[in-house]
């Protein structure tokens, strides 16, 4: 069996999980990713692997030697997720350092700094001696309290950490900095809904017991010219909802996003809450803005979800492809960066309303897609995801287990893990 994709970009050995760090050089895309390089022969050792691909063209990652190793005292117990800032000639990675202490969760928000990161090495990292720049949750949360990420605003540096408070809600928290190594902590964003508009979940402002993995970025809507915040999270804990047909929650670990304008800690919402991804593993995801868009990559795996047959060959989870992602009318869309070419394992369609399968050698169906009649239906194994879609394009990809679909002019995006019957040698995608 071989399930290892060619373009999307897998460890080369142990376990993946969320991206971390992305940043731009030119047209070269950097992306680390949270790494277990012993999984599953050792305990969990979570560092920050590295890799690098062009913009410009479809083409396998450079593998780096990991940047990250949780070998301090504030991040014994993992280099867990953060993003990166390029600040003139300066690359920082910001991360949250676990350390557990007689079963207290001890996080820590730290930096490191990425010398030539582009180098024929992949860079040498110096951690701050200032470290940690932030120890421990501010008051009134608890040690869930993770996953830095920064961008520049007109006020400075602004930080969004995901974090739980100690009634064991999910909330985002801000802090500001003038020079990326001092840290106020401004409060929890509240959020104004009294102009909202519904996004496709049920909710405006969703629960959850823990907020992950929060992103915070200011993209131009290419309908009306505007600037907008739209702030990107990871809500734990849903209930499965199933409404007017359609599948919302479908997993306890969810990720989505609100549009609208921060305003201090008050983000005042104008597009409730949609789910970024509808397929069966997609979560974690972090942007990079880019001339009024953003690059985004999500971890196509799930918490609690590494038994697949890849674990086998040495490795476990992907992340999806490089997406395009810009607002228009207040709603985000995504396309592939990449045109992938095609092999016995890259299988490609570019379609519009119908039924599709994908087939791997064997004959046998792997995974279906259904388009039509205002709705978009992905099954795979039993499990059916029905999501509302106009009608529109469909861009089909299958890249060894990384299943991508792409439908309604970009409207609706969803990634799933697919392990075929013969491993992962596509015949195609035949219609039905």
């Amino acid at each position: 069996m071989n399930y290892r994709p060619l373009f999307h970009l897998s460890p080369p050995s142990g376990r993946l999980n969320d991206p971390n760090g992305i940043f731009l050089d030119g047209d070269t895309l950097h992306v680390y990713y949270q790494h277990d390089p012993c999984f599953p022969h050792a305990k969990k050792q979570t560092g920050w692997g590295h890799a690098i691909a062009s913009l410009s063209a479809a083409q396998p990652w450079r593998h780096y030697p990991d940047a990250l190793y949780p070998i301090r005292e504030y991040d014994a117990h993992g280099c867990y997720s953060g993003g990166a800032v390029v600040d003139g000639e300066d690359v920082w990675l910001f991360y949250t350092g676990n350390l557990k202490r007689d079963g207290v969760r001890i996080p820590s928000q730290n930096r490191v700094r990425a010398v030539e990161p582009s180098g024929p090495a992949g860079g040498f990292y110096e951690h701050d001696p200032a470290n940690p720049l932030i120890n421990g949750p501010a008051e009134g949360f608890t040690g869930h309290y993770r996953d830095p990420q920064i961008t520049r605003d007109d006020a400075g540096w602004r930080m969004v950490l995901g974090a739980q408070a100690e009634d064991e809600t999910g909330h985002v928290v801000l802090y500001r900095s003038t020079d990326l190594a001092h840290w106020s902590f401004e409060g929890a964003l509240t959020f104004d809904t009294s102009q909202a508009e519904p996004g496709l979940s049920p909710d405006l402002v969703p629960g959850g017991y823990m907020w992950e993995c929060p992103n915070l970025v200011t993209l131009r809507d290419r309908a009306t010219g505007e600037d907008k915040d739209v702030l990107v999270i990871c809500p734990q804990g849903l209930e499965p909802v199933l409404a007017d047909g359609s599948t919302h929650y479908a997993s306890s670990d969810q990720c989505g996003y609100l549009v609208g304008r921060l305003d201090g800690t008050v983000f005042h919402v104008e597009r409730g809450f949609s789910e970024l991804d509808y397929g069966h593993q997609f979560y974690a995801p972090q942007l990079v803005e880019k001339d009024g868009e953003a690059i985004m990559l999500g971890w196509m795996g799930l918490p609690a979800q590494d038994d697949t047959p890849t674990v086998k060959e040495g490795w476990v989870h992907t992340l999806t492809l490089p997406r395009r992602v810009w607002l228009e009318d207040g709603w985000l869309r995504q396309a592939p960066v990449w045109e992938l070419p095609e092999s016995d394992s890259v299988a490609t369609l570019q379609a519009g309303e119908g039924t599709y399968a994908l087939v791997d050698d064997s004959g046998a169906e792997a995974f279906r897609v259904t388009y039509g009649g205002g709705e978009l239906c992905l099954a795979c194994g039993g499990d059916e995801r029905v999501v509302p879609c106009p009608a529109g394009s469909l861009d089909l990809i299958a890249d060894g287990c990384a299943v991508e679909v792409f439908a309604g002019d970009g409207r609706i995006a969803g990634a799933s893990a697919v392990f075929g019957a013969s491993g992962a040698r596509w015949k195609g995608w035949e219609a039905r």
